[in-house]
């Protein structure tokens, strides 16, 4: 079965304010978010190099990790037109559809009720609609708090706020 799932959030205000500080420990100060995932994950571009060419880079807000996407917007743009080489990572394709049944409001994305990296699982029952805004403030103070942490460490508290 061959379902069609929007991939992207429908949010139409990325570029208000900083969308990237609580993760700027992790991306850096001068990249910009572009475009964000029904899965809440978000794919921004840095200027970088002798020549300050962009280039894009998709950020997992669940495994808190950064990978290049591509060398420039340009080409990304043509791949996420066709797919053609897009890693399934990048839009955890098969619990979106499993999500399917459930809409997104604007201004909203999925994202975990228990975060993976603190034992949640990739599971329809443990993602439900949310601020979009919300989601990426809160997934990347929760990294920062537990990235040099060893793996395997037993995380008693943590403590997170909302940002408004």
């Amino acid at each position: 079965m061959n379902q069609e799932v929007d991939i992207f959030a429908p949010v139409t205000d990325l570029g208000k304010g900083d969308a990237l500080e609580a993760w700027r420990w992790l991306v850096g100060k001068n990249a910009s978010i572009r475009l964000l995932t029904a899965m809440g994950d978000i794919f921004f571009v840095r200027r970088q190099g002798i020549f300050n060419r962009e280039r894009v880079y998709f950020l997992d807000t669940g495994a808190g990790q950064v990978e290049l996407a591509s060398k420039s917007w340009k080409s990304f743009r043509a791949m996420i037109t066709t797919m053609d080489s897009v890693p399934g990572h990048w839009f955890k394709y098969r619990l979106l559809v499993e999500l399917s049944d459930q809409s997104l409001t604007e201004g909203c994305c999925f994202s975990p009720k228990k975060p993976p990296i603190l034992g949640g699982c990739y599971k329809k029952e443990n993602y439900n609609p949310v601020s979009w805004a919300v989601h990426v403030d809160l997934s990347g103070q929760l990294h920062e708090q537990i990235k040099d942490l060893p793996s395997g460490t037993p995380i008693n508290s943590i403590s997170l706020e909302v940002q408004e």
